[in-house]
């Protein structure tokens, strides 16, 4: 078995990797074929490997739509994520990406608030918690931001561009005003909780057909990795917490891609080392998995490692600490 796995963000923006020492890690990177290369973003990545093209946006959209149950079609989706604004002296600020802190409840009743008041002319599905969408017709011509990029960030210069991002932000600005004062929004705020006060509209596209099947199987938390799977008929299934239940519920042949979480702190970094790396190391040690590919991402620059099990028999390539290898 060849087994891919993804880290996103295992750089921080400085570039550097996380202080702690990841002994599996750098066993795994010391011993294998490096390449040190641009970098590029996690959906860039993803798109890439499944030879799906960039729309005027990566096309994010209808892929996790497919990802979260829904039926994409041929149909122009765009996200329509909640948000949290926040207001600056001057400027006003992308501040809060809500997550796991979303209830389907809150999410629906947000939801049928705006689906009422636009009626036919927008539609919000709110088919996770925080990944909602819409199906916008005619399609328009504009490029947004993902909200990943935008985070913390002075809005203005991440708002939609190009022919119809007055459309776009309109939308935007008509639904913080019916998302202000929301009685969803009163109660987070009462619990201390940001209030979701607006829309980004993003990663709008329609899937393609393509023919692409690079990996036999994918397991990922991230919807669009488990999206361009089902799209392209490969099994996809949820991210288990640990790497050898996930090489169990794999065939002993084929190519398999896992996508890890970002680690946020130093225990991620620890369970990451901990749950992936030296299972993997170990896997390739007893000739579990054949070959393993690390794809190590960051805002600066992405580390790129193949590694086989004879690669861990050459001492002489010596394990040093992460920083070395993006010198």
């Amino acid at each position: 078995m060849h087994c891919h796995l993804l880290v996103p963000d295992f750089f921080s923006d400085e570039g550097a990797p996380p202080l702690a020492r990841l002994h599996a890690a750098e066993t795994l990177i010391s011993k294998g074929r490096r390449k040190r290369m641009q970098a590029i973003p996690t959906e860039a990545w993803l798109f890439g490997r499944f030879r799906v093209s960039k729309q005027r946006d990566w096309p994010v959209a209808p892929y996790t739509l497919l990802a979260d149950g829904g039926s994409p079609g041929r149909d122009f989706w765009m996200r329509a994520d909640p948000v949290h604004l926040r207001a600056g002296n001057e400027s006003i600020f992308l501040s809060g990406i809500p997550g796991p802190d979303i209830s389907p409840a809150e999410a629906q009743a947000l939801a049928e608030t705006l689906n009422r008041h636009f009626g036919e002319s927008l539609q919000i599905h709110p088919l996770a918690p925080a990944r909602w969408y819409a199906r916008l017709e005619p399609v328009p011509e504009a490029h947004t931001t993902p909200p990943a990029t935008a985070h913390g960030k002075e809005l203005r210069a991440h708002l939609p561009s190009g022919r119809d991002a007055v459309r776009l932000r309109a939308l935007m600005n008509e639904t913080q005003m019916l998302l202000h004062g929301h009685a969803v929004n009163a109660e987070r705020e009462a619990r201390g909780e940001p209030a979701l006060n607006s829309l980004w509209f993003w990663g709008g596209g329609a899937i393609e057909s393509t023919t692409a099947r690079p990996f036999s199987a994918v397991i990922a938390g991230d919807a669009l990795a488990r999206g361009l799977a089902l799209a392209a008929g490969i099994p996809a299934r949820a991210l288990p917490q640990h790497a050898d239940l996930a090489l169990d519920a794999l065939k002993e042949e084929g190519v398999a891609l896992a996508v890890v979480d970002a680690p946020p702190n130093a225990e991620g970094f620890a369970a990451l080392e901990r749950d992936w790396f030296e299972p993997l190391l170990a896997a390739l040690l007893a000739g579990r998995i054949g070959m393993l590919s690390l794809h190590l991402l960051g805002a600066h620059a992405r580390l790129e490692v193949e590694t086989v099990r004879s690669d861990l028999r050459y001492f002489w390539r010596r394990k040093k600490p992460l920083a070395s290898y993006l010198a």
